[in-house]
């Protein structure tokens, strides 16, 4: 009798055991959308048309797929959310078959107002059939925009065209370039020569302003170097 209820015992053991191995097994978190930065900044300053398709960048923490997966935000009623419903649409959020990353596209639209401001809209992820949100830290962004010159991130402009960002040297920059930035990305596209040689024709467009106006030289107009004489690379 003592070996049978020991028997008996060992079995629900291993039952019980392989129950809970299998839940274990079963269990598999969602993937999560996480953005990539607090916010982001867009200025219709060299925009032709009325409106302007801004991508945002999201991350994956979870497996990839053989599909395209979405997900969704919503926008906060919020302080910091300034745009009217009129001045944009939320097109959508996509992340490419294969991949860990995609982007949230939204179109920001034109208006004469955001000639002297600009508005602003806070965005929360939120669950969609493919994904739940990420972390708190990073599942909120700002997306600004306006008309008025927004300076980008200077840490590439600085080797090539001048140290020191200001609203008159990036005009300068968009004026001679046609480009609107210049980050990492932009540096591997036109490569080493082609930098060196855009750098060339932002120098030459100053000293030949200079040269014109004798003891007025381009200065920055605003920023912690204002009033000083802007000073090219090359």
């Amino acid at each position: 009798m003592k070996i049978f209820k020991l028997i008996f015992s060992l079995v629900f053991i291993i039952v019980l055991s392989s129950c809970e191995k299998d839940e274990l097994t079963g269990f598999s978190t969602a993937p999560a959308i996480n953005f990539i930065n607090d916010s982001t900044q867009y200025s219709f300053i060299q925009e032709p048309a009325d409106e302007h398709i801004v991508e945002i960048p999201v991350f994956v923490t979870g497996d990839s797929t053989s599909y395209d997966r979405f997900f969704n935000v919503e926008v906060l009623n919020d302080p910091e959310t300034t745009a009217s419903e009129s001045q944009y649409e939320i097109v959508e959020g996509i992340i490419p078959s294969g991949s860990f990353s995609g982007n949230l596209k939204i179109e920001v639209r034109k208006s004469p107002a955001l000639d002297e401001s600009s508005v602003a809209i806070k965005l929360l992820i939120v669950s969609s059939d493919d994904f739940v949100a990420g972390a708190e830290e990073s599942n909120q962004t700002k997306l600004i925009w306006t008309n008025k010159i927004v300076i980008p991130a200077w840490t590439y402009f600085r080797y090539f065209f001048t140290a020191y960002p200001s609203s008159r040297a990036y005009r300068i920059f968009i004026e001679i370039t046609g480009m609107t930035t210049f980050s990492f990305a932009d540096y591997r596209e036109v490569g080493p020569t082609g930098a060196q040689a855009l750098g060339r024709a932002y120098g030459d467009y100053i000293r030949a302003y200079n040269a014109e106006h004798p003891g007025e030289p381009l200065v920055h107009d605003d920023g912690p170097n204002a009033g000083e004489e802007i000073v090219p690379v090359y």
